[in-house]
């Protein structure tokens, strides 16, 4: 009885075992499955995370042009051609830009959102009914990321060639001149008033504080009292909405100003950098954008016919440029169809500069490394003014 009773137990136990392990089977099994699904979605969320982080800072590279931010963005966002296209998963992608309030300086918008969504496909967990996981994340990159307010002096070449097609010829619409003048109105656009204070030299000189808006002539340069300064460091260039006032000093001067006259680098530049160094404020980063669409070849007569400014006009121009540097302000140049201009930097005798250096060579040699932009052909320079606008207040500046 008591060995059959034995027997019993046994069995019973047995069965228990077997129920057990395979409870223990499903549940280890379920736990696996678990393991690997979550696992995966995991790893496509940090796959994700790292594709809209990367589209966020390469979009905010070109702010605060809101369409180039976003194409860029999307160039390197998680799309079939994308860089960083993601294709085990099924995708959506929304890119916007905004204006981070917070953040000074946004003008008109100072930061790139990326959103990305995606449907990952279970293996295991649809078992239980679970046929898919959605992953969603956002990268957020700003440009400026801070205060960064920048005193601006524009140098704009307006002399005669300004007002001539490529093959000399006189223009009467002054097309290459209104080009440079819409590109300056578009980086004004970018500029945020509140924190940025711009101002505008021209060469050649004005013949007295009263000609501001009258035809310009090379005979200028040799008063040592001609106006370069047309408009002194200024915040009013902007209205409360956003646009360009009209009626403030920089936007109707700029809009007023006529062609005229002969090239001559170095006093126009020199009179920026004392406007600079004048009024503008302390610890506030210092800048120069010179445009110019040919070669100096002159210089102001008062001076010895031996001094840089006469005998190298362009290597006087580039010394100017930097001494500007040297006292920390950055210093761009655009150089606007220079292939139209055939006579090359020579010194105001006519003779070859010695040592001979050409136009491309005087403009590279006055930007900073990488700060010089050159429009070959005549056209709109919107596009590098927005570049400049974007760059300008991330350079230089701890």
């Amino acid at each position: 009885m008591q060995f059959a009773r034995s027997r019993d137990g046994a069995g019973r136990d047995s069965g228990q075992v077997i129920v057990f392990t395979v409870i223990a089977l499903i549940a280890f099994v379920g736990m696996a499955a678990f393991v690997v699904d979550v696992g995966y979605a995991y790893f496509t969320q940090r796959s994700l995370q790292a594709s809209a982080d990367a589209a966020a800072l390469a979009g905010a590279q070109q702010l605060p042009d809101a369409s180039a931010a976003t194409n860029t963005a999307t160039q390197f966002g998680t799309g079939k051609s994308a860089k960083n296209a993601i294709t085990r998963a099924t995708v959506s992608e929304t890119i916007t830009t905004k204006c981070l309030t917070s953040i000074p300086g946004c003008s008109p918008v100072n930061a790139v959102v990326v959103d990305e969504t995606a449907h990952v496909n279970s293996f295991f967990a649809q078992l239980v009914g679970l046929s898919k996981y959605d992953v969603h994340v956002r990268a957020t990159a700003c440009a400026p990321c801070g205060v960064k307010p920048l005193d601006v002096m524009v140098v704009l070449d307006r002399t005669g060639s300004m007002c001539q097609d490529s093959s000399g010829a006189n223009d009467p619409t002054c097309f290459d001149l209104n080009n440079a003048k819409t590109g300056i109105r578009t980086f004004l656009s970018f500029m945020d008033k509140s924190v940025d204070a711009v101002g505008l030299a021209v060469l050649p000189p004005a013949a007295n504080a009263a000609a501001t808006c009258s035809t310009p002539s090379g005979a200028s340069y040799n008063s040592s009292g001609a106006p370069y300064l047309m408009v002194p460091l200024s915040q009013d260039y902007k209205l409360k909405d956003g646009s360009l006032n009209s009626s403030s000093s920089l936007v109707s001067t700029l809009n007023c100003i006529k062609g005229g006259g002969t090239t001559s680098y170095a006093s126009a530049i020199d009179v920026a950098q004392a406007e600079l160094v004048a009024h503008g404020r302390a610890g506030v980063q210092k800048a120069i954008i010179f445009l110019s669409d040919g070669a100096a070849n002159t210089g102001p007569s008062f001076l010895l016919k031996t001094s840089q400014a006469r005998a190298q006009p362009c290597h006087a121009g580039i010394t100017a440029a930097s001494n500007a540097r040297g006292a920390g302000t950055v210093v761009y140049s655009i150089g606007y169809a220079l292939a139209d201009d055939t006579g090359g930097c020579k010194a105001d005798t006519g003779a070859v500069e010695k040592p001979a250096i050409t136009v491309w060579q005087a403009m590279q040699g006055i930007a900073d490394a990488g700060n010089f932009y050159d429009k070959p052909s005549p056209g709109q320079l919107n596009t590098i003014f927005t570049q400049i606008a974007s760059g300008i207040g991330n350079e230089h500046i701890p």
